[in-house]
C-alpha cells in the first residue's frame, strides 16, 4: 500500500479534480487486528514491523468509538440493514 498525499492527478490538484478520476483510498478502522503475542512483548505495540490490509465489505469494518456508535449498532441490528456473523464453535473456557 503506498501513502495517498505524494500522489497527484496531473495538473488538477485532487480537491478540484471529478470524483470519478480521484483513486481509490482505503481507510483504517479497528475492526480486525492479528498479531503473535511475543509483537507487543517485544516491541511494546501490536503493530509489529510488517502490516498488511485486510479489505472488509460493507458494515464488516463496522467500529464502535463513540457512544453513538452503540446507538448506530443498535439501529443497524433492529432494521436489519445488517446481521451479526453466526459463530458455531464454543468459546475458549480457561480452567480454573
Amino acid at each position: 500500500m503506498l501513502p495517498l498525499l505524494p500522489f497527484s492527478n496531473g495538473d488538477t490538484p485532487w480537491h478540484s479534480s471529478q470524483y470519478a478520476s480521484l483513486p481509490l483510498v482505503y481507510a483504517q478502522d479497528a475492526s480486525l487486528e492479528i498479531a503473535w503475542s511475543r509483537v507487543p512483548l517485544k516491541l511494546n505495540s501490536i503493530a509489529g514491523e510488517a502490516i498488511i490490509p485486510f479489505v472488509s465489505q460493507g458494515y464488516e469494518g463496522f467500529d464502535i468509538n463513540e457512544p453513538e456508535d452503540c446507538w448506530l449498532a443498535e439501529r443497524l441490528l433492529d432494521t436489519k440493514a445488517t446481521v451479526l456473523p453466526t459463530i458455531d464453535i464454543e468459546p475458549y473456557k480457561v480452567n480454573e
